[in-house]
């Protein structure tokens, strides 16, 4: 499996130093491709998803090196299916119907996510190390008739640590940081069940280079690489970022 995204954020000027809103959002990509299933009548399974996500929040500085956010957002995604088959499907058997309709074609999801955060963030001889937990609640719709569960719920749990270097270097002028950082997700709901797990680990690096002056719309690009590791499933991730 491989996911390709681009995030976005927005800070919201405040007059206040204890709150400020802010915008975000993604927009992604990902393939997924599974040969040799050896499943009657499956041989092959090809999928590609598309998905946008827009929503925002709140950040609270609850104390000096500690903030709590609390947001909402909502998710569109278009996962289009590709099958190989050991034998042409009869549309005329139910179950050869449904692998059809579910394997073998477009299906539109839309999900509702509710998240909120704590995280410390001290600043140590121009070093940014942190610690972020936070907790998601996912409301999704799966557009099909032959879905099990039409309406699925899922919570997310993620306890994330990493650490933002100080400028090492300069590229055309412009200071590069990076962060190294490792996260624990655990899941619970639908989404454990389909995945078959209730854990995966993620480690990642992530390289921020700060924008020219001359674009003034735009603070900060940023890259991500990371490695994704479950019980059953890996993958590997980039994804481009911006900081508005």
């Amino acid at each position: 499996m491989h996911t390709y995204f681009l995030p976005f954020t927005y800070q919201f000027k405040s007059d206040s130093d204890f709150y400020n809103f802010y915008a975000n959002g993604s927009i992604g990509f990902s393939k997924y491709k599974e040969k040799n299933i050896n499943v009657d009548p499956l041989d092959t399974l090809k999928m590609t998803t598309y998905a946008i996500k827009v929503g925002g929040g709140v950040r609270l500085n609850i104390l000096e090196d500690t903030d709590m956010m609390v947001g909402a957002a909502y998710i569109y995604a278009k996962v289009n299916s590709d099958i190989a088959t050991s034998r042409p499907l009869d549309l005329s058997n139910s179950d050869d119907k449904a692998i059809d309709d579910i394997l073998n074609s477009g299906r539109s999801h839309h999900a509702y996510e509710f998240s909120a955060s704590v995280g410390y963030h001290p600043t140590v001889n121009e070093y940014k190390p942190y610690i972020r937990a936070g907790v998601k609640h996912f409301s999704a719709n799966v557009d099909s008739e032959y879905a099990a569960v039409s309406d699925t719920t899922s919570v997310i749990t993620k306890l994330k640590a990493g650490v933002l270097t100080p400028a090492l270097t300069t590229i055309y002028g412009l200071p590069l940081k990076l962060e190294f950082y490792a996260s624990e997700i655990f899941l619970s709901g639908d989404m454990k069940d389909v995945m078959e797990t209730d854990d995966f680990f993620v480690v990642g690096t992530t390289a921020h280079l700060a924008s020219p002056l001359e674009i003034e719309w735009i603070n900060e690009v940023t890259l991500d690489v990371n490695m994704v590791r479950g019980d059953n499933f890996d993958g590997f991730n980039v994804g481009f970022g911006l900081r508005f």
